[in-house]
């Protein structure tokens, strides 16, 4: 899996960006395993010029605090792209519903078709605020035509999964209900 430290290295391969931008971004991204709090933030861009991997250059503002802005340095773009040729894992199948589902045998019809419709719903807000932001994102300045389909695909893929575990769902109620109403439960 591709580090933090990384994946700061491939939006400042991007652009330029202050340590407020990247929390910014990482706060709107679905598919980072991070929250992008300011403490790992700021860790990250200290080591990274520390090792030469990013500079810093320093905007004075009118009535404004001085602005640090970071970009990748020519070892940081060597870096991103060793980084980027490693081996990807396969996706993270990980999920607290299906460990309460796992052990559901102890919760009446009435708790289990409870907990089913919580995490629908859940994912159901969750799908629309992917979407809302896909349709945000469509304005987004891209370098490249490939680069904005691959950034709309990223988005596009939490939206399947979402989808996707929607669709499982609807499955998983209707057997439940079938089989309640078969008499196996």
């Amino acid at each position: 899996m591709m580090e933090l430290k990384q994946v700061i290295l491939g939006f400042l391969e991007w652009k330029p960006l202050t340590g407020y931008e990247l929390k910014s971004l990482f706060s709107t991204l679905d598919f980072l395993p991070w929250s992008g709090n300011n403490n790992q933030i700021y860790t990250s861009l200290i080591e990274l010029e520390r090792v030469g991997l990013v500079e810093k250059r320093t905007i004075q503002q009118e009535k404004l605090p001085a602005q640090k802005r970071y970009h990748t340095t020519e070892a940081g773009r060597t870096r991103l792209k060793e980084a980027l040729l490693q081996p990807s894992e396969a996706p993270a199948i990980r999920n607290d519903f299906l460990l309460r589902l796992a052990w559901a045998q102890c919760l009446s019809a009435s708790e289990i078709e409870g907990i089913i419709d919580e995490y629908r719903l859940r994912v159901e807000a969750e799908l629309s605020i992917c979407q809302e932001r896909t349709r945000r994102g469509q304005a987004a300045q891209y370098r490249s035509k490939r680069e904005a389909y691959v950034w709309g695909m990223l988005q596009r893929n939490r939206e399947m999964v979402l989808e996707t575990e929607l669709n499982w769902l609807a499955q998983l109620r209707s057997g439940l209900a079938k089989g309640k109403k078969e008499g196996k439960q």
